[in-house]
């Protein structure tokens, strides 16, 4: 309740203002830009939370030109699509095995990638295709790399890995899957 004088009538006049007449006003007074607040940030949430980084478990390795490669396995579709996004490294002697369900042409991008690959297209461990030093793309339309052949595995790893190992179209890769993995095939 406020107490206000009236000048002309030197009279006092009680008023009230809407905060004093309601607790329930006084609540949302204070939740109010609180929720607005929340509503602001809340489309932010989604986007950070898929703009971290995956990391899957070691689930297979192979060995080439005397070096042993560690492997991260995606096995489901929200893993394949989100694959080695927002990396800032990957360590020299590991990557990612993608196993898909069925053989089938594929093309990928590096859009959100921050590093370059070398990917590797296989059919059943044999290699079909390759693209090496895919650049990260940094554009709104990035380019498309394509498998040309249908394939059901996928290996990427770090830029340079294709030279190092002596990966060549043709050439079997022995992929030895860790028996505590379970795949989704």
């Amino acid at each position: 309740m406020r107490t206000t004088n009236n000048q002309k009538t030197g009279n006092k006049q009680k008023t009230q203002t809407i905060f004093d007449s309601s607790p329930l006003l006084k609540v949302l007074s204070i939740i109010g830009p609180i929720a607005g607040f929340s509503a602001a940030l809340s489309p932010l949430i989604p986007y950070y939370l898929n703009s971290q980084p995956q990391y899957l478990p070691i689930g297979a390795n192979f060995t080439s030109n005397n070096q042993t490669i560690q492997l991260e396995v995606a096995d489901e579709p929200k893993e394949y699509s989100h694959g080695l996004k927002f990396r800032k490294s990957l360590p020299k002697n590991q990557g990612m095995l993608f196993v898909l369900k069925k053989p089938e042409q594929l093309k990928l991008w590096m859009k959100d990638t921050h590093i370059p690959l070398d990917m590797i297209f296989l059919q059943d461990g044999v290699i079909k295709t390759i693209v090496e030093a895919a650049p990260p793309c940094k554009t709104k339309t990035c380019p498309k790399y394509d498998s040309v052949y249908p394939i059901n595995q996928v290996i990427e790893l770090p830029d340079g890995s294709v030279k190092s190992l002596d990966l060549k179209p043709g050439k079997k890769i022995e992929l030895k899957l860790n028996p505590d993995t379970t795949y989704k095939q």
